[in-house]
């Protein structure tokens, strides 16, 4: 029997409603082959559906032992849900698998807990993935051009991390900040704090499926939420490491306005109420003193005028045209 003390990686599993994935997600985590022992963490937001008595079975059949389920008589919300699992968490590591992606390499979480136990000065292991776009029936495949070795000023400049992807050293930065709750999203906002305290390793290698489908979170958004919530986690990451790290502050600010630019030009394309706009264009000035407003004018204009280039546009239609081939190629299965 697997004790509290043996358990090197605790895996950190949200569901809500995912009766149709989350059996995938969870055999692709029980059927992982390791030579140590971990254990699946599931916090459940009040399924209405059938996702709860799933995890239940899969519990009965694979041991209490091996998964614990934490319940919510409410719906909570997503980062209210996802710290409960997260401090229910033990061990040495930490990875994470949503309730509707799955693992496909049953070596994952052994390859990765190798890697960082063979190096301290890193604190953060991901992989590459297949992206999974179900509506649609096509695929595609995360960043393949991301360098090996990253650190915080890279992730900063760019969240190329996949969630699903994610394994890291549990307790880096200590209890999770009360801010945590303001964020439309944990993934990034978790990824950043712990590059603080070590480097981030890649591998060049598809380990997991992410799959994006209409009743997920990110996808449900539309564009202007998706530009509200990355403003939103920068704007309270920018809080956190103003003072701790002057040089991570600045790249976040950067992208912060880069994002309500983008929003601000959304609105512009589609004749959002002027006062909408003008909301926004306010909380930038304020948040950014040394960005005037004839500058953020002219950053707005810049952006609406600007036309993609030759390269842009082939490469655009490189993607589409092998995004419409992957119908025919089968999706990864579960490990």
């Amino acid at each position: 029997m697997t004790k509290e003390n043996d358990i090197k990686v605790s895996v950190l599993m949200l569901s809500y409603n995912q009766e149709a994935y989350i059996e995938d997600a969870v055999r692709s985590v029980m059927h992982q082959l390791t030579d140590f022992d971990f254990r699946l963490v599931i916090g459940d937001d009040c399924s209405t559906d059938s996702t709860l008595a799933i995890c239940r079975r899969l519990q009965t059949e694979y041991g209490a032992n091996r998964i614990e389920i934490l319940p919510s008589d409410h719906n909570v919300g997503l980062l209210a849900n996802f710290k409960r699992p997260f401090e229910a968490c033990s061990g040495i590591y930490i990875a994470i698998c949503e309730g509707d992606d799955y693992w496909t390499d049953r070596m994952k979480l052994q390859i990765q807990a190798d890697f960082l136990d063979s190096h301290p000065d890193y604190s953060t292991c991901v992989h590459r993935v297949v992206n999974y776009y179900q509506d649609e029936g096509t695929l595609s495949k995360s960043n393949g051009g991301q360098k090996a070795e990253n650190d915080i000023i890279d992730l900063a400049r760019s969240n190329f991390i996949s969630n699903v992807s994610a394994m890291f050293r549990r307790g880096l930065f200590g209890d999770l900040p009360e801010w945590i709750l303001n964020v439309a999203t944990y993934d990034y906002a978790i990824h950043l704090m712990n590059a603080e305290y070590g480097k981030i390793h890649y591998i060049n290698r598809c380990m997991a499926v992410y799959r994006k489908h209409r009743s997920a979170l990110w996808s449900q958004s539309g564009a202007e939420k998706q530009y509200i919530m990355a403003m939103t986690v920068r704007k309270v990451l920018m809080e956190h490491f103003k003072m701790r790290r002057p040089d991570v502050y600045a790249i976040l600010l950067d992208a912060y306005v880069n994002n309500a630019v983008a929003l601000l030009c959304h609105y512009a394309r589609t004749a959002v109420s002027p006062d909408k706009a003008r909301c926004i264009a306010d909380e930038v000035l304020a948040v950014s003193p040394s960005l005037t407003e004839a500058e953020l004018r002219e950053r707005i204009d810049a952006a609406l005028a600007r036309t993609p280039s030759l390269k842009e546009r082939a490469m655009a239609l490189l993607k589409s045209t092998y995004r419409k081939f992957t119908r025919f190629m089968p999706v990864p299965k579960p490990a």
